[in-house]
């Protein structure tokens, strides 16, 4: 009799679906974060955390950091959800998604947010969100390696596991068969690879900096050694410091650049510029490298090693249109792809 009136006490006073639980999950700062059980409404604090988000679970963004029309985006694209496309800008914490508008973001009520575990970043974001107890995960995605455990841990926290496993399994496979092609290639016979920043190609990313990675990771090798010295990371070098190093290959995201190279006398003792040999990087519906350094650099990676060393067992056409249709969630047709690989 005494356990039956605890139980009916006890009731009155829990919701009428029951006792509500909540998640725990271990982010990638190794902080344990208390989740709601139900979530309906995330944010991200920078276009690379939030673009996890959105490939394993679009449905749940409330906001954006960066509007579509900002240079992030290719201007026009088809290539991203129309739900996407329509979330309001709320602003972001690094990059050019520095400025949040908190007042905005808090409006929406978000249930987590989704941050980049990073040096140059991570402070601000913890303090401004422990103010109003939203709770923080934080992922690493510096390196291209980061990314398969980055999209996993989303898709836990967001009671996405099967779905974020899924992508992480298939972003695992794609680097795997980057490595081992380029593990087959002797170190005398990799190309030596200058990334060329901005319309004059003359701003770069040292070899250790995190924007450099997938070079490195597609079996580039750097002209310019050197460690990563702020969040954006972009050194100024002269022509002449890189015509003594003589790149065998160009890599650029700048397309006036990779349209003015190849008729400037200046560039034209350059080996990659003699060669043909300067390749701009795709960047439909994001940059495939860098700026963000997001995702797609699970394709990028793909894309560039193909460039470097062509042939192999990968198709890189048919990479890319399950890309597009598995993190995505776009068709695309295989005269699509071509066009979007530069082909």
């Amino acid at each position: 009799m005494i356990r039956l009136y605890l139980a009916a006490l006890i009731s009155l006073f829990l919701p009428l679906g029951g006792i509500a639980s909540s998640r725990s999950v271990v982010d990638a700062a190794g902080r344990q974060v208390d989740l709601p059980a139900h979530l309906e409404r995330v944010a991200g604090t920078a276009p690379p955390p939030t673009l996890l988000v959105y490939i394993v679970a679009p449905e749940l963004l409330a906001s954006v950091d960066t509007p579509v029309e900002s240079s992030f985006f290719a201007s026009g694209t088809k290539f991203l959800l129309p739900e996407f496309k329509k979330l309001p800008a709320v602003g972001g914490w690094h990059g050019a998604a520095r400025g949040a508008n908190m007042e905005s973001l808090l409006a929406l009520d978000p249930q987590v947010v989704i941050a980049w575990r990073n040096s140059f970043v991570m402070e601000p974001v913890l303090r401004a969100f422990e103010k109003a107890h939203v709770p923080v995960i934080f992922v690493e995605e510096d390196r291209v390696a980061d990314i398969p455990d980055a999209i996993r841990l989303v898709g836990k926290a967001l009671d996405r596991e099967a779905r974020g496993n899924a992508l992480a399994d298939d972003a695992e496979r794609r680097i795997s068969q980057v490595r081992e092609k380029i593990a087959r290639i002797p170190e005398n016979k990799r190309s030596t690879v200058y990334y060329a920043v901005g319309p004059d190609g003359l701003m770069t990313q040292f070899a250790d900096s995190f924007h450099y990675d997938p070079i490195l990771v597609a079996g580039g090798k750097s002209v310019f050694p050197g460690n990563q010295k702020t969040m954006g990371g972009l050194e100024r070098v002269s022509l002449e410091e890189i015509l003594a190093r003589n790149p065998e290959v160009i890599i650029t995201p700048d397309a006036e650049f990779f349209a003015a190279v190849g008729k400037d006398s200046r560039w034209a003792d350059v080996q990659a510029v003699r060669d043909k040999r300067v390749y701009l990087v795709p960047r439909d519906p994001l940059n495939f490298i860098d700026r963000p350094p997001s995702f797609m650099r699970i394709l990028g990676v793909q894309w560039l090693a193909d460039v470097l060393y062509p042939g192999g067992d990968g198709d890189i056409i048919e990479e890319t249109i399950s890309f597009y249709r598995d993190y995505l969630h776009v068709t695309i047709t295989a005269p699509e792809a071509k066009t979007l690989l530069g082909r």
